[in-house]
């Protein structure tokens, strides 16, 4: 009999003082669990007490020094990292091929959360996979009725760079479009796992976190979003080596329903999708030109040595 693939809900309430200095978010994690229990086979939601006790836990959802005043209280509970913690911790206890859900918890904050298709949600994560061509998805940013916003304007130039590796290419990434965090769908499959894993790792570094060293910052930097803009030019990266599809992830969900309807909004990053065609075309003429070394056919066997003599 085949195995039927699982379904995975798993968020992060902070608890408040005394436990930590985020906002206590406890009724966010009650109300998740008995309104979208019917939805899920497992729904589990995170505290910082709870991740501490996990293996491997040590310096994530950790208190950073200093305040940012683009986004006051993000250090709190370690600048989001822990969300590439509790996504690879989840991805190594389930068995291959189910389904991860990540969902920020702030359902008080944003109820249009509550708007979603749940009823549908499995069909929904199947299209986007699908469209995609990829195990997992997260997607654009879309604010309502303000305008969309950039990968520059919500992280450090010093992380772009650090992760990119390349001037040019960290430029046009800089230029694309966010990507959400707040949700993300994952199928979990030795693809899925290495970047995710990836994603843990970089997290690792605080350097791309913390408010500092952020030498040469983006003039139109307005908000502090770290493990965001790092799960933003992961995600950029992995395009430009090849590894996702150059127009990923397609999709824009308006005020944050995710709802597969005529609001949808499709798009791609222009430039970054004509570099990368660009790209493949110089690549795989230098592999003809390889390829054309060396083959006169005047000299071969088939026709004779003076048949094209001249």
């Amino acid at each position: 009999m085949e195995r039927k693939e699982k379904i995975y809900f798993i968020s992060f309430c902070s608890q408040g003082p005394p436990y930590d200095s985020g906002i206590d978010l406890s009724d966010n994690g009650d109300n998740i669990r008995l309104l979208l229990g019917n939805f899920f086979d497992v729904v589990t939601i995170y505290t910082p007490t709870s991740i501490k006790e996990c293996e491997g836990s040590e310096g994530f959802c950790e208190f950073h020094e200093g305040v940012f005043n683009l986004n006051p209280g993000l250090n709190s509970n370690g600048c989001g990292d822990f969300k590439s913690f509790i996504i690879d911790k989840t991805l190594n206890e389930i068995e291959e091929n189910d389904i991860l859900i990540y969902h920020d918890c702030n359902f008080h904050k944003y109820p249009q959360y509550w708007q979603t298709d749940w009823e549908n949600i499995k069909e929904i994560i199947e299209f986007l996979l699908y469209e995609n061509r990829s195990d997992f998805f997260m997607p654009f940013e879309h604010f309502g009725l303000q305008k969309d916003y950039l990968v520059s304007q919500h992280g450090k130039r010093y992380t772009t760079d650090a992760i990119i590796g390349n001037k040019i290419e960290s430029d046009i990434v800089s230029r694309c479009y966010e990507i959400a965090s707040s949700r993300i769908i994952v199928k979990n499959t030795p693809r899925s796992r290495e970047f995710f894993r990836e994603y843990k790792n970089l997290c690792k570094r605080k350097d791309l976190l913390t408010k500092y060293p952020n030498p040469n910052p983006y003039p139109v930097f307005t908000h502090s979003c770290p493990e965001q803009h790092v799960l933003n030019c992961l995600v950029y990266k992995y395009i430009l080596d090849g590894k996702l599809d150059k127009n990923f992830p397609r999709y824009a969900f308006p005020d944050r329903k995710l709802v597969m309807d005529r609001n949808v909004e499709y798009r791609i990053n222009s430039e970054l999708s004509k570099y990368i065609t660009s790209k493949s075309i110089k690549e795989f003429e230098k592999h003809l030109t390889n390829d054309r070394e060396n083959k006169d056919i005047r000299g071969t066997k088939k026709f004779r040595e003076d048949l094209f003599s001249t």
